[in-house]
């Protein structure tokens, strides 16, 4: 694992971590005052956000990573 990967991996969950920290807050904060449709849009698209956004960064820094594997394993030409 590159300095680089370490990197990305502290962003990604500190990124992740903020987005809990919000979604809390506005959950304490705002969620009563919100009508019932737009609570479950909201409740959806959260889920949505919070779930998928590690596992994007985690497919962008495997596809860099077998990208570096397989230039490494190239014969030089």
């Amino acid at each position: 694992m590159k300095r680089h990967d370490l990197q990305v991996l502290l962003v990604s969950l500190g990124v992740t971590g903020l987005l809990m920290g919000g979604m809390a807050y506005f959950i304490s904060a705002w969620w009563g005052r919100l009508p019932k449709v737009v609570a479950l849009i909201l409740f959806i698209l959260l889920a949505v956000m919070v779930i998928g956004y590690p596992i994007y960064a985690l497919a962008q820094w495997s596809d860099r990573y077998l990208a570096r594997t397989q230039k490494r394993k190239a014969p030089p030409q």
